[in-house]
């Protein structure tokens, strides 16, 4: 069939720590269709989706947030997706869930050798404790604002550019997708549906889509095209809502903008190069805003800021700390930040050691469910090993 490269990785020094051999041929699509048939014929199989990272899963060589790092290195659309999914391979996220893992288990297994072994003077500072508790709750909140970050990186946000006609929706589109994508035209209602492109801004991927302008109209195909556009603005995670500077303000804006109360947007007042006939004052806005013109290009690194800016409106977070989790993962931390809050309102208001141990024993349960560890045999090996208990 073909001339190969026959290569022997031996047990454990293959990616899933068992014996592999791997074929190299020169490629193409018979080339490979053949050798593949020719080794199932002789019994092999072909692998499960997923099957090697799970074998290497299973055994050892990687752990589950690792594994998903690999998912998300394949899937990564940007840099800094690629960067934080070679970290997570890498093990760094592996490393804070342990140190949480580890500081929470010694926490819990001291208060429980206190408990069970009343006579070996063992004792507990609840000053302490209420420290360590309140480090790991802040701990928690970071892994957990670090997800929802990571999440925006991975796999971005849906932006919708809307506003009346003839405001530069399109010509805004074109600009930020450095092609002109979309028909841009003086005459009203140009487009008519919705246009959607991914571009990548400041490291974050958004799919952006350019919509009809929103007009009265008793058109059949401009109605419907209207509501496309609403559509799309409800399933929109940002909004830039365009206003014309050269056009005093018109019944459309104040709809549109009421519409948009509840929504991420960006007020974008386009067309600076022309002479001003704009009054915002009666919008009463309370939504950030840009001036630009998009036409000339003027002003396009603001709103870029801007974007990022509401991305991130809770504070934009160091690259090194974002951490790719699932939503069962997200689930985990969040409760177990309720979990300590519940343990820290317990030493605050003078609760008996029992009422402590019982919320850190379900901390503890809940954090072992993140890496399927078995949290019972854990913590009575740990008190015997570490407080010589029954030698």
């Amino acid at each position: 069939i073909d001339e190969v490269l026959i290569t022997i990785m031996r047990a454990p020094h293959s990616y899933t720590r068992e014996d592999v051999v791997e074929v190299s041929s020169h490629g193409g699509m018979l080339v490979l269709n053949k050798i593949v048939a020719l080794l199932l014929q002789k019994g092999a199989r072909l692998a499960s989706p997923g099957e090697f990272t799970y074998r290497a899963l299973k055994r050892g060589r990687i752990d589950l947030l690792q594994a998903q790092g690999i998912l998300d290195l394949v899937e990564a659309q940007t840099e800094d997706a690629l960067s934080m999914a070679v970290r997570q391979l890498k093990g760094e996220a592996s490393q804070r869930q342990q140190a949480l893992r580890e500081e929470l288990k010694q926490l819990y297994t001291h208060l429980e050798a206190h408990l069970q072994f009343p006579d070996e003077g063992i004792e507990v500072s609840i000053k302490d404790m209420r420290k360590k508790i309140g480090r790991l709750k802040k701990e928690t909140e970071d892994l957990i604002e670090g997800a929802s970050a990571a999440e925006v990186i991975k796999g971005g946000i849906r932006c919708v550019i809307c506003g009346k006609t003839n405001t530069g929706k399109s010509t805004l589109f074109n600009r930020l997708l450095k092609e002109e994508r979309v028909l841009v035209s003086r005459i009203k209602g140009t487009t008519r549906d919705v246009v959607e492109e991914t571009v990548c801004i400041r490291g974050i991927p958004i799919r952006i889509s350019d919509t009809a302008g929103i007009l009265n109209t008793e058109d059949f195909i401009g109605k419907k095209a209207i509501k496309k556009s609403y559509h799309a603005i409800d399933n929109a995670n940002l909004v830039l809502f365009l206003l014309d500077y050269s056009r005093p303000l018109e019944r459309e804006d104040f709809v549109i903008l009421d519409t948009l109360k509840d929504k991420d947007t960006i007020v974008i007042i386009n067309k600076i190069d022309l002479k001003k006939r704009l009054d915002v004052r009666p919008l009463h806005m309370s939504k950030p805003s840009v001036r630009l013109s998009a036409l000339k290009g003027i002003g396009l690194p603001d709103l870029e800021n801007a974007i990022y800016d509401t991305v991130y409106k809770d504070g934009v977070r160091h690259r090194d700390d974002m951490i790719s989790l699932r939503q069962w993962q997200k689930d985990i931390l969040k409760q177990l930040h309720s979990q300590l809050s519940n343990t820290e309102k317990y030493i605050d208001e003078g609760y008996p050691l029992d009422f402590i141990h019982f919320a850190l024993g379900e901390a503890f349960n809940n954090m072992a469910r993140f890496n399927g560890a078995s949290s019972s045999e854990e913590i009575l090996s740990d008190i015997f090993s570490n407080f010589c208990i029954g030698k």
